[in-house]
C-alpha cells in the first residue's frame, strides 16, 4: 500500500492557530508543512497537539495535484477543481441525482456515471484523501498514547477526536468503494488500518464490510463520551457533529432506530422547533455562524476559496463569476410550494434547453462563502425517520412539521402514513439538502432505490437499485502496490 504525505515521522503541522475574538466564526490561518519536527515535540503540548488536528481540517479544504499528492510543486500547482478535499468528494455525489443538473464542465463524469474506473481522478482521489486522513488519525492515536508530558483528560479528549475522524473516513470509504450494506455485509473491499503506515508499510488485505463498520460504530461509540461541547470553532468537532455522524451512519445500518433518534436528538439539541430556525434561506446559504450549522468550512475570504472554488457555490451561483454549471431540474422545482422559502430558483438564461431553465440562488459564491458540512435540520429529519421506523407516526410528523412549518408558513401537519409518510420525509431531505451533502444519491444507496433520470436532463441515465454504478473501483494503484489485494478485486 502506498501512502501519500505520510505523518509518521514529519508531521504536517500548523503552527498558528488564530481566531477572532467575540465572534461567531474562527479564523484558521492556511497550514503550512513543516517537516522535520518531531512526534516527541508535537505530543508534548496541548497547543501543538491542536496545532496538529488543525491541520488534518485544512486538508479537508486542500488540493489534490494530477500525481494525488499535495499541493507543493517548485513549478507551482496542477491540481484539479474536482479533487479538492471534502467538498468535491460530497458534490460529486451531489450531481449523480435527478434533481440538479450538471452542464459540461468540472464534474462531468460524476454526473454522467462514467467516472469509477480504476485508474480515474475520483477513484484515486477519493481513496486517497480519505486513507490519508485516518492515517493522521491513527498517528494522533499513537502519539497520544506515547505521550509522557500530556495529562490523562487532555489524551482522552483528542483520541475522541482522532477516533471520531477515522469513524467518519471509513464511513466514507464504504459508502464510495463498496455496495449497500444490506445487500452483502461480507463483501471485502477496504482493508483496515488501526495503526499509523509509511510508504515501508505493507498493505493489509481487505476487511468485510461487517468489521469496517463495526470498527466505525465502535469509534464513535468510544469516542462521544469523552468528547464536549466545546470547540474552537464550527470546523471543529465536538459531541454534536460526533453524534450526527453516527446518527447518519445508524441511516444505513437500518439496525438500532432507537440510537439513530438519540443520536439525532443529541446533536441538534432536542428541541426540533428550535433546531430548524435559519436565517441562511435567501442570503447565500454561505455563513458559519447560522445557528442552524453544526458542522462546516470556514472559508478566511483571501487565500482559500478564490485558489481552490469550493463547490457548491462556484458551479451552483450563476449571478456571479463563477463556473456558472449547475442547473436545476424542473421537476424538482414544482415539488416546493410558492410560498417556501427555499424556492429559489430562477429562469435567467430564458433558454429553449430544457435543461438550462431553472438556477437557483441558494448558494452565492464569494470568496468568504463558507461550507456546510452537516446541519441541525438534517438531525431533525433523521429523527423523524427514525420514529417512524420505530412505529411511531405522530412524532415523526411532529417533527417532520417542525422543520416545513418553518420554511412555509402556510404548511399544515401531514396526515400521511404508512409508506407515504416515508416518502414525504424522504422528499423533505431533498428539499432542504439539495447541494450540499448528496443527499439524494446517499438515500438511493442506502434504502436499495434506483436513480431514474426524466428528459429533462443534460445526460439520460438510469441506475438501477443496487447497480454497480453506486460504488467506485478500488484503484489501480492500490492493487499495483498492496500485495494483499486481490488483483481481481474489481471484476
Amino acid at each position: 500500500m502506498k501512502i501519500y504525505n505520510t505523518l509518521h515521522i514529519k508531521l504536517l503541522l500548523v503552527l498558528v492557530v488564530a481566531f477572532l475574538t467575540g465572534c461567531a466564526e474562527e479564523f484558521l490561518d492556511e497550514p503550512k508543512n513543516t517537516g522535520g519536527i518531531s512526534e516527541e515535540i508535537v505530543f508534548s503540548d496541548r497547543d501543538a497537539v491542536q496545532a496538529f488536528i488543525t491541520g488534518i481540517y485544512a486538508r479537508y479544504k486542500g488540493q489534490w495535484d494530477d500525481d494525488l499528492t499535495d499541493d507543493n510543486l517548485v513549478n507551482g500547482n496542477n491540481s484539479n477543481a474536482d479533487t479538492g478535499g471534502l467538498y468535491a468528494m460530497y458534490f460529486a455525489r451531489t450531481v449523480k441525482g435527478n434533481d440538479l443538473i450538471q452542464a459540461p464542465s468540472w464534474f462531468l463524469f460524476d454526473y454522467a456515471h462514467e467516472n469509477r474506473g480504476a485508474s480515474f481522478r475520483r477513484t484515486s482521489f477519493t481513496w486517497t484523501f480519505n486513507y490519508e486522513i485516518i492515517n493522521y488519525a491513527n498517528v494522533l492515536i499513537e502519539g497520544l498514547a506515547e505521550s509522557t508530558s500530556l495529562d490523562d483528560a487532555t489524551k482522552r479528549e483528542f483520541t475522541a477526536v482522532a477516533k471520531t475522524l477515522r469513524a467518519f473516513h471509513y464511513f466514507q470509504l464504504a459508502l464510495e468503494f463498496a455496495p449497500n450494506y444490506n445487500n452483502d455485509r461480507s463483501v471485502a473491499r477496504l482493508p483496515i488500518y488501526t495503526e499509523a503506515t509509511t510508504v515501508d508499510s505493507e498493505g493489509r488485505a481487505p476487511s468485510s464490510l461487517s468489521n469496517v463498520y463495526d470498527l466505525i460504530l465502535s469509534d464513535l461509540n468510544e469516542a462521544i463520551p469523552d468528547l464536549t461541547e466545546d470547540r474552537l470553532g464550527k470546523s471543529y468537532i465536538n459531541r454534536s457533529v460526533a453524534n450526527g455522524i453516527l446518527a447518519r451512519v445508524l441511516l444505513v445500518t437500518q439496525d438500532n432506530w432507537s440510537l439513530a433518534s438519540s443520536a439525532a436528538r443529541a446533536a441538534y439539541g432536542g428541541d426540533a422547533a428550535a433546531a430548524v430556525v435559519s436565517s441562511a434561506w435567501g442570503t447565500g446559504f454561505d455563513d458559519l455562524s447560522d445557528q442552524d450549522w453544526l458542522w462546516g468550512h470556514f472559508q478566511d475570504g483571501s487565500n482559500e476559496t478564490n485558489f481552490f472554488w469550493m463547490a457548491p457555490f462556484v458551479f451552483m451561483d450563476h449571478l456571479t463569476l463563477s463556473f456558472q454549471a449547475t442547473y436545476v431540474n424542473t421537476n424538482f422545482r414544482d415539488e416546493f410550494a410558492d410560498s417556501d422559502v427555499r424556492k429559489l430558483f430562477s429562469d435567467i438564461y430564458s433558454s429553449t434547453t430544457p435543461y438550462r431553465e431553472f438556477v437557483t440562488t441558494k448558494f452565492e459564491f464569494t470568496f468568504a462563502s463558507d461550507v456546510p458540512l452537516m446541519r441541525k435540520s438534517e438531525m431533525v429529519l433523521i429523527d423523524a425517520e427514525a420514529q417512524y421506523n420505530l412505529g411511531n407516526e405522530p412524532e415523526a410528523r411532529n417533527l417532520l412539521f417542525a422543520l416545513q412549518k418553518e420554511r412555509d408558513a402556510n404548511a399544515t401537519l401531514s396526515v400521511s402514513s404508512g409508506n407515504a409518510l416515508l416518502e414525504e420525509i424522504l422528499l423533505e431531505r431533498r428539499k432542504e439538502l439539495y447541494g450540499e451533502i448528496g443527499v439524494e444519491w446517499f438515500d438511493a444507496k442506502r434504502l436499495s432505490r434506483p436513480i431514474n433520470r426524466d428528459a429533462i436532463h443534460r445526460v439520460v441515465v438510469d441506475v438501477p437499485a443496487d447497480s454497480e454504478l453506486f460504488y467506485l473501483n478500488i484503484p489501480q494503484s492500490e492493487i499495483d502496490a498492496n500485495p494483499n489485494m486481490p488483483e481481481n478485486i474489481n471484476q
